[in-house]
């Protein structure tokens, strides 16, 4: 393989080991909520809504990043961008459905911290986006051991 679309193709998975610490940190506000108390819980819980619609932003800027990677090697092996788009791996279809994933999480934690300011009930709506994070945080894991292997298929030209 040629080296600008291994590059291409590898800046995708360097970007998304980055994403993956990062969402495991977030993901830790919710042992951490537990432990803190006061004006440093308002501040964690302010960071953590903070960095959760940044992280929805990087989240897209990784898959875009794949599919760009993609069209690259595309161009190279077949000197056309979209030949190469559809996904080949189960993968690759995850992350798109982990995108949308993402967004209706982002959205449960909206609604969460709308209610809390509003001063209604948001316990139900907290709940619901805690036991989200728990399902997504698994698939992030089996999405990225998926990626792992993945990438010894484009380190070894196939």
């Amino acid at each position: 393989m040629e080296l600008v679309p291994m590059v291409a193709l590898l800046l995708h998975p360097l970007l998304a080991s980055g994403l993956v610490v990062w969402i495991w940190w977030q993901y830790s506000w919710r042992k951490k909520s537990y432990e803190l108390k006061g004006e440093s819980r308002a501040q964690y819980l302010e960071r953590h809504e903070r960095n959760g619609e940044r992280l929805l932003w990087a989240t897209g800027f990784v898959i875009l990043v794949a599919f760009t990677g993609r069209a690259v090697s595309g161009w190279y092996s077949d000197g056309d961008f979209t030949s190469n788009l559809l996904p080949q791996s189960l993968h690759g279809f995850m992350g798109p459905v982990g995108f949308i994933l993402m967004v209706v999480l982002t959205r449960m934690g909206r609604e969460a911290r709308d209610k809390r300011k509003a001063g209604e009930s948001f316990a139900t709506a907290k709940l619901k986006h805690g036991r989200a994070a728990d399902i997504i945080i698994y698939l992030v894991f089996i999405h990225a051991f998926l990626g792992f292997i993945y990438t010894f298929d484009v380190l070894s030209g196939v």
